[in-house]
């Protein structure tokens, strides 16, 4: 039902015969007879309409957005004192067939002129502007953050891809029931990339599964020499996350990792329920010369936390010599 109101605008006819009803009780006892009430409220109201929706639909756009601040400002006072001029004209008119049963005539000077049209009428079409202002603000900024996620999931989903193409680079040397098996793994990653992800929200069993799988790729990339450890709590399910939003972090993980002696490079991703959410904690050791500056994949994974879970994520990155590890916890329920 509210969409369609939404649709057929039938929420503005709402709002002005409310306006109109409630002007009618409180202005009743002002005129004379119910005709000459009912005629000026129509007035009242038609003409504030009208400079509602010539204001929020010619003057702002036209003006205010083009940055012609002085010419809107001056011609929504001309506006304002036209509207009113006509107003006052219109109701004399309604008002003369009952001159003789009018106590006091209303409007009859510019002070109950300015205080009873002009200054209302500035007030209410001004706040009339300031709601647009405000809503067109609102979605130009949503517009504006919805863009700018596609275009950092445009950047991050072939980072993510070429890794995967890197890992099994790897196995060409291999034997074939390896190269085979992987290369199903990453048929599924591929698959999750362009089907799955392409959602606001998705199922956190499946991002985990996306996770599991390319962690099991970069183990068939590192031989003995490393220590590759993925956990995640049998908890973390039944809730929904933004796809793709965890795996830069892991990718950070095997882009840095040490190439120590054998039993020194450790790389460790633990999943776990925290809160109401899910919490996300990862550690690798490091070479010391190595410069760790995340790169593309995490400075995008850090803007998009930013937009999707405003002051519902908290992240932590601690970097020493030889280690580096990342504390993630976002609220999803």
């Amino acid at each position: 039902m509210m969409r369609l109101i939404l649709q057929w605008k039938l929420h503005h006819v709402l709002f002005w015969t409310t306006f109109f009803m409630v002007w009618l009780l409180l202005r009743f006892d002002d005129y004379p007879a119910m005709a000459p009430t009912i005629l000026a409220g129509l007035l009242k109201v038609l003409s504030l309409a009208a400079a509602v929706y010539f204001t929020n639909y010619v003057l702002i756009p036209q003006l205010l957005y083009t940055r012609r601040y002085l010419l809107f400002a001056l011609a929504f006072t001309i506006l304002v004192v036209i509207t009113g001029m006509v107003i006052i004209r219109l109701l004399n008119l309604i008002l003369l067939p009952y001159v003789m049963d009018i106590r006091k005539w209303p409007n009859a000077t510019l002070g109950a002129q300015i205080y009873d049209v002009f200054i209302p009428l500035f007030f209410m079409v001004g706040a009339a502007a300031g709601i647009k202002f405000y809503l067109d603000r609102q979605k130009a900024l949503r517009q504006s953050a919805e863009q700018e996620l596609e275009y950092l999931r445009a950047q991050m989903n072939p980072h993510s891809l070429f890794n995967s193409l890197n890992a099994i680079y790897f196995l060409i040397d291999k034997e074939n029931k390896t190269a085979r098996d992987t290369l199903m793994q990453f048929s599924g990653l591929l698959r999750y990339q362009l089907y799955d992800a392409n959602t606001p929200r998705i199922a956190i069993e499946k991002e985990l599964e996306y996770l599991r799988s390319y962690v099991d790729i970069q183990r068939l990339r590192h031989d003995s020499h490393y220590d590759i450890a993925f956990t995640c709590d049998g908890d973390v399910r039944g809730m929904e996350i933004a796809p793709m939003l965890l795996i830069p972090f892991i990718e950070n993980v095997f882009k840095h990792l040490s190439s120590h002696a054998p039993g020194m490079n450790t790389a460790s991703i633990r999943i776990s329920r925290y809160r109401q959410g899910v919490r996300l904690e990862t550690f690798n050791t490091r070479d010391q010369q190595t410069v760790t500056t995340g790169g593309i994949g995490l400075a995008n994974a850090k803007r998009r936390l930013a937009l999707l879970y405003p002051q519902r994520h908290q992240l932590e990155i601690e970097t020493t010599a030889d280690t580096y590890s990342v504390i993630l916890d976002i609220t999803l329920l």
